[in-house]
């Protein structure tokens, strides 16, 4: 029997199955493709279809190979030399060299290339597949790696709710540390992180292994680390040295990430969430009972007991206060906080000098920035990619003189004061919005000319019921003369009576005459 002829066989056993559960034995469409293990669409379609428009579907699909038969020995040349080449780039490839080639799908070449793959012993070679070797163990204290995970649980009401992990491990002993949030970290989430896994660890390992991730790095150039500037000073602050893995090289730091795959697969499946605390409670239980006190597959040690001995090996940890975690983001002197990427404006006066620091955090898409002390600063919404600005009008405006204040400020300049208010009032019912600049525009006109010309565009403008402060620096500008400090200058002479006669004698001159003649007599 040809493998064409096994197929169609096969085939019609399918066919005959089906409608046999169907239409004797009632079986529902799902339950039929859950017992067969086919997909529900395809017990639908062999349900619709009766025995002579099968033979005809049947007879369609042993004759598919058939049009890409003529080329079989083009694509077993090119296995023969180029035996890693995908399907993919075979099926360009038939294009290429075959203008007449037909319109196939790109399932059908790789079928097509998978069975001459089989017939002729040519199986997909991996190029420069990555080799590995055993590694000696690391010593005691010395290394740890820290990696974050992500998973959804499910809530009681049956909704489902992400949560967010950040685990380090010991590289002697495999002794695991795991902590969880409810939102993405940030630099000082992780800053955080890590000081409960020192004190779970009772000590600080000398160096710690990192993926490149924007929560420690800013940027990265050839082995040149820039690190952000939360994480930066608590490097300093710890006697750890980080060292970060080339870009998507996972498999350079194996130890953390089965760590993430067993907390996903071990403690995290299946599990429901009713709230942060208790997660964090049972997770503690799990490191106690599981993580860290079953044999490790590797080490066929208990991490708990090889941690008993390494944790002396361990660099000593001292507790630091919580507001020395809490550092903050440094303010630009514009007024302006760089996160994430982006630049958000803050309220004008925020910029205090070098040491100006804030707090910031994610909710739901809005970025809520405060002070060190937890006072509201601004709100923005947190825009899609890098390199956006996000500013707030109202932030670039000084606010430190209320609206009344401005007013009463511009009304005792006026002679007649009841006309400058009923100004005022009108200018705020018309310009709600811009109140501010328009007070900000007659100060400076009240400021440049003088009062007797600014009485006079006050009342043009009453008149003429012009309610705008540009219609009143218009017709100042038109008519009045910039205000001038008229008082002369007294200039002072230096010196006294006899220095002055000796600064009004001038000295005798010579003609150019003597000089030409001097040079004839030489």
């Amino acid at each position: 029997m040809t493998e064409k002829e096994y197929k169609s066989l096969n085939r019609y056993i399918m066919y005959d199955t089906i409608h046999r559960l169907r239409h004797e034995e009632h079986q529902s469409i799902q339950w039929i493709a859950d017992y067969l293990g086919i997909n529900f669409r395809t017990v639908k379609k062999y349900l619709e279809m009766d025995i002579k428009e099968f033979e005809s579907y049947s007879n369609s699909l042993n004759e598919r190979d058939c049009i890409l038969e003529p080329y079989r020995s083009f694509i077993v040349e090119r296995l023969g030399q180029f035996q890693d080449t995908p399907a993919a780039q075979m099926h360009d490839w038939l294009k290429e060299y075959h203008p007449s080639f037909p319109r196939v799908t790109p399932k059908t070449v790789y079928n097509f290339v998978m069975k001459i793959r089989q017939e002729h012993n040519l199986p997909k070679l991996k190029v420069n597949e990555r080799e590995y070797g055993s590694l000696p163990e690391t010593p005691p204290g010395k290394y740890a790696q820290v990696d974050f995970g992500e998973y959804k649980l499910r809530k009681g009401d049956g909704s489902r709710v992400k949560i967010y992990f950040f685990a380090m491990v010991l590289g002697y002993s495999r002794y695991k540390f795991i902590c969880f949030q409810d939102k993405p970290f940030t630099s000082e989430n992780a800053v955080y992180a890590h000081e409960l896994a020192f004190r779970f660890f009772h000590g600080i390992p000398r160096f710690i292994i990192y993926d490149q991730d924007s929560v420690f790095l800013y940027d990265e150039n050839i082995g040149d680390y820039i690190m952000t500037e939360v994480f930066n000073s608590y490097v300093k602050s710890r006697p750890f040295k980080p060292v970060f893995c080339r870009k998507a090289d996972p498999e350079s730091k194996g130890k953390i990430e089965n760590v993430i795959k067993y907390v996903k697969q071990n403690f995290l499946l299946n599990r429901s969430y009713s709230n942060l605390d208790n997660l964090s409670k049972e997770a503690e239980y799990w490191l106690t009972r599981t993580g860290n006190a079953m044999v490790h597959n590797t080490t066929c040690k208990v991490p708990q007991q090889v941690w008993s001995s390494e944790c002396k090996d361990l660099q000593p940890y001292i507790p630091v206060t919580s507001s020395a975690l809490e550092s903050g983001h440094k303010v630009q002197n514009t007024n302006s906080l760089r996160y994430k990427g982006n630049t958000y404006s803050l309220p004008s006066g925020t910029y205090r000098g070098e040491e100006t620091r804030v707090l910031v955090d994610e909710e739901n898409g809005t970025l809520v920035i405060k002070t060190m002390d937890g006072e509201l600063l601004a709100k923005h919404l947190i825009p899609a990619g890098r390199g956006e600005k996000v500013i707030n009008n109202n932030h670039q405006r000084d606010k430190s003189t209320s609206i009344q204040n401005l007013c009463d400020k511009v009304k005792v300049q006026f002679s007649d004061q009841s006309g400058a208010e009923i100004f005022l009032s009108k200018i705020k019912e018309r310009y709600p919005r811009y109140i501010r600049d328009q007070i900000t525009v007659m100060l400076n006109c009240l400021a440049k000319y003088a009062p007797e010309d600014t009485d006079k565009a006050l009342d043009t403008c009453l008149e003429k019921a012009l309610y705008s402060a540009n219609d009143f620096k218009s017709i100042l500008s038109s008519s009045a003369v910039i205000r001038e400090n008229n008082n002369e200058m007294e200039i002072k002479s230096l010196g006294t009576p006899e220095t002055q006669l000796m600064v009004n004698i001038r000295p005798n001159k010579s003609t150019i005459d003597v000089y030409q003649n001097l040079f004839k007599s030489n």
